[in-house]
């Protein structure tokens, strides 16, 4: 177990296990190193506890930051998960690779999963020195919608052969990886997942909303998320101010924190929407509090899979979404939800007010996202297909 003072040092614990490869013969431990930027909270961190805390025996597990630990690093001191960060430095640091590499010796790594493009980089850089390891990448999303760099161009042909298994979590994502010079042989679709849970009790909804202080009779719209500009809350708070112009008495919920807070307060209070626009900050009891909403949205510039957009139909919610990423493949324009342009907050605000008025509908569509989730997005389909990558398994 890592000491407090590697933990302050970021040094990393060496158990003296021997070169990692291949995994061992059944019975012994199946070494798997998750790599991160850190555990922050986020859509991908969140995903990744999820994983480490669920994969079976005779897998072990180990989580590498490249940056610090991040608030959530202390959710896995009861699970006895190492956590190490190696605090990188500003700029571009190869040497990281090697001090992964060592890493991956000390504690007999079979299998490095990265998560992202900056630790899949460092990864392959690890895996080149140590070659008998295992080396999976998942690309989860894009932090903005810019131009493809040519720098990706230039090096992707190169590092996309380096992993056995690459993955891009929806079919979006996958083309925009192929048009930056990854192999399309290499490289498969593993949508994000999450446990659907047992459908909301009768109660459920008036509890949620006692804690929020949102009223019975207020029509609830909620989102869910770190707040970034990548999100784009400022349309959604816009979208929601023609919403209120034209047909007041609905509350927004913001779920999340950020650097885009203090703006986006700033924004409801030029508003006027003081009264109407609730901040919850950083909870985790999400999945009690969504039975509080009617309507959820996401009004994000670019998306992989939404892990906030699943849980939120897997509580039988009807979804507004930009259509934009993978939210297509996720939200089924007038089945489960309805799609809008980015950057567009009128059409926010007739989507939104489209639902808000028909209660028939809601339920519908709240009740068939249930049923896409259940049957496309669930985290067993999706850690059955990353333990067969671990294990080199099709």
């Amino acid at each position: 177990m890592q000491t407090e003072s590697d933990r302050a040092s970021g040094r990393l614990p060496c158990r003296g296990v021997g070169q990692g490869g291949r995994p061992p013969p059944d019975g012994r431990p199946v070494r798997v190193l998750q790599l991160v930027l850190s555990l922050e909270p986020g859509g991908t961190e969140r995903l990744v506890l999820e994983i480490v805390k669920r994969l079976p025996a005779p897998f072990v597990s180990l989580v590498c930051c490249l940056d610090n630990p991040g608030a959530w690093a202390e959710e896995l001191v009861p699970e006895a998960i190492p956590v190490i960060p190696l605090r990188r430095r500003p700029g571009f640091r190869p040497s990281l690779g090697w001090r992964i590499a060592r890493l991956i010796d000390c504690h007999g790594i079979h299998a490095m999963h990265c998560h992202q493009y900056t630790p899949f980089v460092y990864g392959s850089l690890a895996k080149l020195l140590r070659p008998g390891t295992r080396l999976v990448f998942t690309e989860h999303g894009r932090l903005t919608d810019a131009p493809i760099s040519w720098k990706r161009r230039l090096v992707n042909p190169f590092l996309g052969r380096i992993p056995e298994r690459s993955f891009a979590v929806c079919q979006e994502l996958r083309g925009f990886l192929l048009a930056e010079g990854f192999p399309g042989s290499r490289l498969e679709v593993a949508y994000n997942g999450v446990d659907p849970g047992p459908p909301a009790g009768e109660g459920a909804r008036k509890e949620a909303r006692r804690q929020l202080g949102i009223g019975e009779d207020r029509f609830a719209v909620g989102t869910v998320g770190r707040l970034d500009p990548v999100k784009d809350l400022s349309t959604l708070i816009e979208g929601f101010t023609i919403l209120e112009r034209e047909a007041p008495g609905a509350v927004l919920l913001v779920v999340g924190e950020g650097p885009e807070r203090t703006h986006l307060e700033e924004l409801v209070r030029a508003r006027d929407l003081c009264d109407s626009v609730v901040f919850s900050g950083h909870r985790t009891d999400v999945r009690d509090l969504l039975p509080a909403l009617d309507l959820y949205v996401n009004s994000s510039l670019t998306e992989g899979v939404s892990l906030t957009i699943i849980e939120a139909m897997a509580a039988s919610l009807p979804v507004v979404a930009t259509r934009v990423g993978g939210n297509p493949e996720v939200v089924l324009d007038g089945l489960t939800g309805v799609l809008v342009p980015a950057r567009d907050a009128g059409a926010l605000a007739r989507a939104i007010r489209s639902l808000a008025e028909n209660e028939e509908r809601r339920r519908a569509w709240g009740a068939a996202a249930r049923r896409v989730v259940e049957e496309r997005f669930s985290f067993n389909r999706m850690l059955d297909l990353y333990i067969a990558a671990y294990l080199d398994h099709r």
